[in-house]
């Protein structure tokens, strides 16, 4: 099967943690010979967990859904240095696995404005997000009715092929009545939310460029719902229409390989 993109390929890969990074890791390996792309990772301390961190007596649900303290700024800092060094290590490795280059970084703010903040010099960029579900899941594409048969959807199918995964092609056209094709159309985006959060995903394929176009609080949004990786394409052609919502200055050449 024909790559769908070019071998020259640049994905960044974004999340606040290593579990995080660690799903989005394992599905990109599955393609890296096939796509052979320029690899970048980025570690983001979040704002709203750098505030609770600073809270001594602040309680938190930790990922066993149990009650307990917030770390204080020490520990927060040792757990996201932890962090660091294990997603600069196995992005690492991954590149080395193919022989592609890449870069690492570690910024603070909001993930998903902090991805995008890049946008413009990426092909892919990739959302981490760590799975809770036993059970690997579908491949789940979010297209416009416009949507040609474009590089996202070409990406996903070759995803599932290598994960031999159902792929779902969720399709949002205001032409139609809302709910009048439940399992594959849907009259709105929040429509498409709502199935998708019933539906065990291991990653989600979006296009910015064809639609459906989505802010940065709508791709926040998606992240909630889906609960797995997200892999956001059409970013260039798509990054001027961003600017009303995310500033989107020159990326750096930063990082280190």
């Amino acid at each position: 099967m024909t790559a769908p993109v070019q071998d020259t390929t640049r994905i960044l890969i974004g999340a606040s943690s290593f579990a995080d990074a660690a799903v989005a890791l394992r599905l990109i390996e599955r393609v890296m010979h096939d796509l052979r792309p320029r690899l970048s990772g980025m570690l983001v301390d979040e704002t709203a967990s750098l505030t609770v961190g600073a809270m001594a007596t602040q309680r938190v649900i930790s990922a066993s859904g149990q009650v307990v303290l917030a770390p204080s700024p020490a520990q927060f800092n040792t757990l996201i240095n932890a962090d660091e060094r294990a997603f600069r290590t196995a992005l690492e490795r991954l590149a080395h696995s193919v022989d592609a280059s890449w870069t690492f970084q570690r910024d603070t703010g909001d993930l998903v404005e902090r991805g995008l903040d890049s946008c413009a010099a990426v092909d892919i960029l990739v959302f981490g997000h760590r799975s809770f579900h036993p059970v690997a899941g579908k491949i789940v594409t979010l297209t416009s009715s416009a949507t040609s048969d474009g590089a996202a959807l070409s990406t996903a199918r070759l995803l599932a092929r290598h994960l031999k995964a159902d792929l779902v092609e969720m399709v949002i056209d205001d032409r139609i009545a809302d709910g009048a094709v439940p399992q594959t159309r849907f009259a709105t985006l929040d429509a498409a939310f709502g199935r998708l959060a019933r539906i065990n995903a291991q990653a989600v394929f979006v296009d910015l460029a064809n639609g459906p176009a989505l802010s940065p609080e709508q791709l926040r949004h998606l992240l909630d719902v889906a609960r797995c990786p997200v892999f956001v394409l059409g970013l260039a052609s798509a990054a001027r229409a961003l600017e009303h919502s995310t500033h989107i200055p020159a990326s750096p050449d930063g990082g280190t390989h």
